[in-house]
């Protein structure tokens, strides 16, 4: 459940960030040129909405990576306090 929110957390922070800042951002800024996209005004949402997936996935996959090796770390732990 943590992940869940992690994931949407990141996804509404780089979506939304992506819509107020006209900065091109990697890798939003290349789905149009790949799809062949003609310029449109959406052109700037589909590049936030990209932003935020990307983004939001790469944070989920980070979490998920800590939290089993913190977890891993403290089963550890434990057993050689136990011993």
């Amino acid at each position: 459940m943590k992940a869940t929110a992690i994931f949407v957390v990141f996804f509404l922070l780089f979506t939304s960030a992506s819509i107020a800042v006209p900065i091109p951002l990697f890798p939003g800024n290349m789905i149009p040129t790949l799809l062949g996209i003609p310029p449109s005004e959406y052109i700037p949402y589909l590049e936030a909405l990209t932003n935020g997936l990307t983004y939001g996935f790469i944070s989920w996959i980070v979490f998920l990576l800590l939290a089993r090796k913190i977890e891993n770390s403290l089963a550890t732990d434990s057993k050689r306090i136990t011993r």
